[in-house]
């Protein structure tokens, strides 16, 4: 068996036109039947490949045919052909090609709107088997099908979102920026696509998009934490920490109120050194939201750690006296760290790292009951993520 035509496949035999309409009406009459595989061999039993080629009702059929095979209940009839949604959007794309006055339009619109939801499915169940190569396929398909006139061009952007989603989880990173880009001018996907799209870029080692994408993620939810602490990694990590203050001034200076502004600024200050600075953006970033667990936790481990390289500093002291003094020294810096740990741990009781500091800080200070109480909590989290 040869293919006479790129769609479908005809064996070549010497009938008139009334044979080829005649098979064609029989391949139909097999198919609502079930009786697939003998519709397929009337259909092959069709005429010349001439006036085949001209006759808009053979591909609506065997589209149909391919259609109906892909969703059968037996196996039998799915093996038919390879790939038969695809070859059924092919065959009702060539019926309207030839269909010049229209006829078949009610038909076609009622098997393509059919068949988006098939390549639907047939994404869905790909996706969730982590085929996302096929599953992006199929996502696209449906964009195809909605783009048709006879649907007035309307895309749904979920399907164009979900074909993104795939792409990106294939790796197929430059597909999946494309799909990005058009949820995003569609004002779709929320703060979670332009991270998807950052990190996108990210694997394509395209670092000018990184940040301008960073920052129009800012600039439309300046509300969001995550978005903001990524923005400011981001700045840090290129060593572009004078930038990254620039741009958090301006920040504050748009929403003054905003929490989250004073915790970057704090955390790069604290990054570069400049500790008293970094205490007191903690500081306004805790005044203006006290339930703000990083700034909580930030701030308390700053004062920490302040006091760890005071306790440095007294183990090279040799005189007793000048020692005793620089270790209680230490002991009041835990003291003042203590408050904004524990407040910490009321906010986030499962943290593992504030409950080891405030172990260490409880020991310090010999607050036993406390150190014993927090021991405990400590442990039987550690069990539950084991």
């Amino acid at each position: 068996m040869k293919h006479i035509v790129p769609i479908l496949v005809f064996v070549s035999i010497s009938f008139g036109g009334c044979s080829t309409k005649k098979y064609v009406r029989q391949a139909e009459h097999l198919i609502s039947e079930g009786k697939l595989e003998d519709a397929r061999e009337a259909l092959q039993l069709a005429t010349d490949s001439t006036v085949n080629n001209q006759w808009a009702k053979t591909y609506l059929v065997y589209g149909k045919l391919v259609q109906t095979a892909a969703t059968s209940k037996k196996k039998k009839d799915r093996k038919l052909f390879e790939n038969p949604l695809q070859l059924a959007y092919d065959n009702y794309v060539k019926a309207l090609e030839l269909d010049e006055k229209g006829k078949l339009d009610n038909s076609v619109n009622l098997l393509m709107s059919k068949l988006s939801n098939d390549f639907v499915d047939k994404g869905v169940k790909a996706f969730k088997a982590r085929k996302y190569r096929e599953a992006m396929i199929s996502f696209e398909f449906v964009s195809k099908i909605a783009e048709n006139d006879i649907f007035n061009g309307v895309v749904d952007t979920s399907i164009i979102y979900n074909a993104g989603l795939a792409a990106y989880n294939a790796k197929i990173y430059d597909k999946a920026v494309i799909y990005f880009i058009t949820c995003k001018e569609m004002n779709y996907g929320g703060v979670n696509l332009y991270l998807l799209l950052k990190n996108a870029y990210v694997s394509m080692n395209d670092s000018a998009n990184v940040l301008q994408i960073l920052i129009e993620a800012f600039e439309k939810f300046p509300e969001e934490e995550k978005v903001l602490v990524q923005l400011v990694n981001y700045y840090i990590t290129a060593n572009m920490n004078n930038e990254a203050l620039d741009f958090l001034k301006i920040a504050k200076e748009k929403d003054p109120g905003n929490a989250s502004n004073f915790f970057a600024e704090g955390l790069i200050l604290d990054r570069i050194g400049k500790v008293d600075n970094a205490r007191n953006a903690y500081q306004q970033s805790i005044d203006l939201d006290p339930e703000f667990f990083t700034s909580q936790f930030n701030l308390g481990a700053l004062i920490f750690h302040l006091g760890v390289k005071m306790v440095e500093e007294a183990n090279k002291i040799l005189d007793n006296e000048k020692y005793t003094a620089a270790r209680e020294a230490a002991d009041v810096r835990f003291a003042e760290a203590l408050p904004f740990l524990e407040k910490s741990h009321e906010l986030n009781p499962g943290d593992i790292q504030t409950m080891e500091t405030l172990k260490l800080i409880y020991y310090r200070l010999r607050i036993m009951d406390k150190h014993t109480l927090i021991d405990k909590e400590l442990q039987k989290v550690k069990q539950g993520n084991s």
